[in-house]
């Protein structure tokens, strides 16, 4: 038992996700900046305060270092700038009886189009992994991206299988981030698990718990844009070939 002191501040250390590296720049100042919101103009609920103590502890505090531009679908289809190469299985904002039965669909469920045996994840865009969630079968990757006027935005990847990034990693259209679960492979959870629950967050201090815990569109609108149609505004008009 003497050494259980010790190991306990070993075990501590190793699953911390607040990690420096003098390959990545960390904010030093960790609190939530202003243009992090993107003009959030309400507090969060009591929900979402006692969920987000939780999971910042998956968060880390990190700046890309290259500015967002072009915009793409997260699969490797024959067309990542043309909707129609993917399949919308839920809509944004649809009532959810899952998880917190009543919270809105802060996202969009999506697969592509033409069947695939294994469905790969892409980032839709360059940015910096800033939340990693490894909680089958919710396991998530959060991407934060630096616009041209210096505001950031986030999208998230939910319901991935495996996850092939960490925190703190730089990332654009072709880094591999994860991989889906096939159909038989979600029935040992018992839910419709095998597709990629797709959102776009306008703010990141719920960190991750405003996907299962935005009770009205009032709440759903300040933490999330609809991501369907953030793709149809902003993808990119240049044709993305399958490789």
């Amino acid at each position: 038992m003497k050494y259980f002191p010790l190991l306990m501040v070993v075990v501590l250390y190793c699953c911390s996700s607040n990690y420096n590296d003098k390959n990545i720049k960390v904010l030093k100042n960790d609190s939530i900046k202003v243009k992090d919101t993107l003009n959030c103009t309400t507090g969060q609920s009591d929900s979402i305060k006692k969920y987000s103590k939780r999971m910042k502890a998956f968060y880390i505090n990190v700046e890309p270092s290259k500015i967002a531009e072009k915009w793409t679908l997260p699969f490797y289809v024959q067309n990542r700038s043309n909707l129609n190469s993917i399949q919308i299985i839920s809509g944004f904002g649809t009532y959810r009886s899952g998880h917190v039965k009543g919270h809105k669909h802060s996202g969009i469920d999506i697969l592509p189009s033409n069947k695939m045996d294994t469905v790969f994840v892409y980032p839709i865009n360059k940015g910096i992994v800033c939340l990693i969630r490894p909680i089958a079968p919710n396991k998530t990757v959060i991407i934060r991206h630096r616009l041209n006027d210096g505001s950031y935005i986030y999208s998230s990847y939910i319901h991935l299988k495996d996850i092939f990034v960490k925190n703190g990693d730089e990332v654009d259209y072709n880094t591999r981030i994860g991989v889906l679960y096939t159909k038989s492979e979600a029935k040992r959870y018992n839910g419709n698990y095998d597709h990629l629950h797709f959102e776009i967050k306008k703010r990141i201090d719920d960190y991750c718990c405003a996907s299962w815990l935005c009770m009205s569109q009032e709440e759903l609108s300040e933490y999330f844009e609809n991501p369907l149609e953030f793709l149809k505004k902003n993808l990119n008009k240049q044709s993305f070939p399958y490789k």
